[in-house]
């Protein structure tokens, strides 16, 4: 049966239903944002069969409407390609949520954060362990939290609470002794910081970026509920993400023994309104057997052959050769200001790094690597070039992620090299008063400087980093065309705004291509994919004076800005 979102009269004098080339979906008299360098700006559509069969103007698209298509009277909306998020976590911590609370982000102490995890302990007395995330440096005495303080919560089991920007984790004693017994070699991979006097692991955990349960907790601990409840959690953070716009996704961080879930919830319908790529995640302990290392490389571009057009895997890499800012790991050029001789903690040395990153680039694989400081993001940029000479130059679109404060001559080299950047411009919002003070005045300027980007010819995609930013890029193409600080000001170097068009080219069909996968998405062509985003505000607006003076800026006010998210032809969202 036909569906007519449009009222039939409008269009009825011109056209009927005898389209030559009728297909499934037609969109009539919309304001195309094609994100297509040879065509950028159309009014009408059609999709069959999921792919694009037309662009171009409302008197051509009448040959593909038939008696059985759907057609859409945009109403001179903005219509663009679906958004492609090329760095968030929907899957992996999209499950995690389901075993923890995600309270604490709304903490301001100690007693709140004491207060949110009693009430989910006694609220969820099946897990096995108790976790939270979202807690911060700054209520914390001393600004380092120990097993003491969290023991003084009182939970009976292990606490296990992850810090807002996900780098540090904060255990009980209870924890941290389960996990030193149950595999210590995993523990000491999530750097656990040590008691100078004494020796003892303190509680405070440095790398929890690559903490996988599942290292410490066996499934049948978890239980086919908590299963249930994990993958009903992953469901819930893809329904969010095409409510606001976003169709495709790149979980940069999965772990082996996850991957059967991932499979699970395919096979139940959980990726139908979606796609997702996969980014495999590889620890600095590799190199100690490079052979096994190699065999898990094999296996891993073997999982490729299961990929299709809603879920890729098998061809890119997760990697991190640094920290964050708020616990003194990301690597320096100059040390932190109030750390004398402090420069960061480097997780892999020059040589390990360029020796990995020659491994899997000999393999065709792609390497997205956590970059931060601008000494580390130096240190990745010698290791892609490293590995461009030993085993000679290809299209590899070896990725930084986040880039945030590299310094001009490396963001030079980058252009010439190739190096592709994945950063979230929510993050630029994040840095707060203590980032500040640690970049200095001279510094904060270089934090992620979209426009230098853009002038150095390099592949620049957009992101969110959920669950440490909004799913909904609505507030990063404000925040990437205005650079608006914490503080509400502009003043960050300034000369790094871009155009909300550059943006949103940024988060689709240059996303595509930071997911190699720009031959099927991100942008409205012919051939492609049928996947874009109805707006009922034009986003091509947001830095105008009239939308800053007449919106509330704050986070949830501007979520409702989408009125229809299609995939592959099929509206997966309705406002």
């Amino acid at each position: 049966m036909s569906r007519d979102l449009f009222s039939p009269s409008l269009f009825k004098p011109r056209f009927g239903r005898d389209g030559s080339a009728p297909a499934d979906l037609v969109v009539l008299s919309a304001r195309i944002v094609t994100c297509d360098a040879d065509n950028p700006r159309a009014e009408a559509l059609a999709v069959n069969d999921e792919r694009i069969t037309y662009v171009g103007d409302n008197r051509g698209a009448k040959e593909y409407i038939g008696p059985d298509s759907t057609v859409i009277n945009a109403r001179r909306r903005t219509l663009t390609p679906g958004f492609i998020d090329s760095h968030c976590h929907v899957l992996w911590i999209g499950a995690m949520l389901a075993l923890m609370t995600t309270d604490l982000y709304e903490c301001d102490s100690v007693d709140e954060v004491k207060s949110v995890m009693l009430d989910y302990a006694g609220k969820n007395t099946d897990l096995p362990f108790v976790m939270g995330l979202g807690w911060r440096y700054d209520y914390i005495p001393g600004a380092l939290p120990d097993k003491e303080l969290l023991d003084s919560f009182r939970i009976d089991r292990p606490v296990i609470l992850w810090s807002y920007g996900g780098q540090s984790g904060w255990l009980n004693t209870v924890a941290l002794e389960l996990m030193a017994e149950r595999n210590l070699t995993a523990l000491e991979r999530l750097v656990p910081a040590v008691d100078e006097k004494t020796g003892e692991r303190t509680g405070l955990l440095l790398h929890f970026h690559s903490f996988n349960p599942l290292e410490f907790f066996t499934s049948d601990e978890l239980g086919p509920d908590i299963r249930n409840r994990m993958m009903d959690s992953i469901q819930e953070t893809l329904d969010e993400a095409v409510s606001v716009g976003v169709t495709t996704m790149d979980d940069v961080q999965i772990y082996r023994p996850f991957i059967p879930m991932i499979f699970e919830f395919k096979e139940l319908g959980g990726l139908d309104k979606v796609r997702v790529r996969c980014a495999y995640y590889v620890g600095p302990h590799v190199l100690e057997d490079e052979d096994a290392f190699k065999e898990e490389m094999g296996w891993w571009k073997e999982m490729g052959r299961r990929s299709d057009a809603r879920l890729v895997l098998g061809n890119s890499l997760k990697f991190y050769i640094d920290g964050v800012l708020g616990n003194y790991t990301a690597f320096m050029l100059e040390p932190y200001p109030d750390k004398p001789g402090e420069y960061g903690d480097p997780v892999w040395t020059q040589e390990e790094f360029n020796r990995v990153i020659e491994i899997i680039d000999g393999l065709g694989l792609q390497a997205c690597t956590h970059s931060c400081g601008d000494a580390g993001i130096r240190r990745i940029v010698n290791s892609y070039e490293h590995a461009r000479l030993v085993n000679g130059s290809r299209d590899a679109r070896h990725r930084s992620e986040h880039c945030g404060i590299p310094r001009p001559e490396d963001v030079a080299r980058m252009g010439r090299l190739g190096i592709c950047v994945a950063t979230q411009p929510a993050h630029f919002y994040a840095m707060d008063e203590a980032g500040e003070k640690l970049l200095g005045p001279e510094r904060i300027n270089y934090l992620m400087p979209f426009k230098s980007f853009e002038k150095e010819g390099i592949l620049l995609s957009f992101g969110s980093d959920w669950c440490n930013s909004p799913l909904n890029p609505v507030y990063g193409l404000l925040l990437s065309a205005t650079r608006m600080n914490f503080r509400g000001e502009t003043d960050w170097g300034p000369g790094e705004r871009i155009d909300l068009e550059d943006a949103i080219r940024h988060w689709t069909i240059d996303s595509a291509k930071a997911l190699l996968m720009e031959d099927d998405i991100g942008s409205i062509e012919v051939g492609k994919y049928g996947d874009f985003v109805l707006f009922n505000q034009d986003p091509l607006k947001l830095d105008s004076w009239w939308f800053l003076l007449t919106h509330e800026l704050e986070l949830g006010a501007l979520d409702d800005f989408v009125d229809m998210t299609v995939v592959g032809g099929d509206i997966v969202y309705e406002k």
